[in-house]
């Protein structure tokens, strides 16, 4: 009984003592709460001061200071527009005059030549269709020797099947039987015939062919010496005038750039309907240098003041007068 008594005052005691913790934590956390607030407040309090007093340092220095002046923008004038450069009708027509007696230098150089070129090329084509000619003839020899070959073979057979027939009449028991093998040895012996025909119809079509062959490859080796001189007499032509025709190309192409691009097309239209190539002429006794068809005079003197470019009522020629021709250099 002692015992239990001393082990439930020991539990009393230690739940005494827990309580009394409890209260002491409490205690504790209260006062924190409470203080807390009021050093934040005291804190705050004392920051508003010294921001104020940065703000009115700052103000206090921003008036004393000098203000900058802001830099003055010099506004620039606009730049004059450049005219483009204005070509007057003379000149366009000095322009067109000298194209036109390039290009027409650079024709008599190419027409001094001739039809070489010409000539040259259908003897290259001409020379191409023989030797196709010649190799289809040969092929068709090959054929013609094939097929006569085949029908010797078909006469070989044949006689060797005669043969044969004839032996077997020799050892027939009735008059039927033989009569029979004398029918198929004649009707062998038509086909020898008929194959002998064959053969001298192809022969003969093979001399036909042959003799064709020859005939073109006859025609052949002229054509390739001919063809050989030829190139030579061009060649010689156009060493003696290819730096020459080089120089006038130049000198056409600089021209061209002179002319604008809508009388360049009208003067090559021109030029290549016309049958001697010539699109800006002169006039001449009071007419038309290219289809020498009388001008009018109101014509002729708008011509001779330069002002617009007048072209042939009958052949559509550009004309021009002898102020411009003397211009030409």
């Amino acid at each position: 009984m002692a015992k239990k008594v001393n082990k439930e005052a020991e539990v009393t005691e230690v739940a005494e003592a827990k309580e009394v913790k409890e209260t002491k934590k409490t205690t504790k956390k209260a006062v924190k709460a409470t203080a807390e607030p009021e050093v934040k407040e005291e804190v705050v309090e004392e920051k508003k001061p010294k921001k104020t007093a940065k703000k009115a340092a700052k103000a206090e220095v921003e008036a004393e200071a000098p203000k900058e002046e802001a830099p003055v923008v010099k506004e620039e004038a606009p730049k004059p527009v450049e005219d483009p450069i204005e070509v007057s009708v003379e000149q366009k027509l000095v322009a067109l005059y000298t194209l036109q007696q390039v290009d027409s230098k650079i024709d008599e150089i190419r027409a001094y030549r001739g039809n070489l070129p010409l000539e040259i090329q259908d003897m290259e084509d001409e020379i191409a269709g023989l030797e196709t000619r010649i190799t289809n003839l040969k092929d068709e020899s090959k054929k013609h020797q094939k097929d006569i070959s085949d029908y010797k073979i078909k006469i070989k057979e044949i006689e060797a099947l005669i043969k044969k027939y004839e032996e077997q009449q020799n050892n027939v028991r009735n008059n039927r039987e033989y009569d029979s093998l004398t029918k198929e040895i004649e009707y062998q012996q038509l086909d020898i015939q008929l194959s002998e025909k064959r053969i001298r119809e192809i022969t003969a079509k093979d001399n036909d062919v042959a003799t064709k062959v020859a005939q073109a490859q006859l025609r052949l080796t002229e054509l390739q010496n001919s063809l050989q001189e030829k190139k030579e007499e061009l060649h010689s032509l156009v060493e003696g005038t290819e730096k020459e025709e080089e120089q006038l190309l130049q000198r056409s192409a600089e021209c061209e750039k002179l002319v604008e691009d809508r009388l360049l097309v009208a003067y090559k239209r021109i030029r290549k309907n016309a049958r001697n190539g010539l699109a800006v002429v002169g006039i001449f006794d009071e007419a038309c240098g290219g289809c020498f068809n009388r001008i009018p005079p109101q014509h002729q003197l708008d011509i001779c003041t330069h002002k617009k470019i007048i072209v042939c009522e009958y052949c559509g020629r550009i004309l021009v007068d002898k102020g411009i021709i003397n211009q030409y250099k």
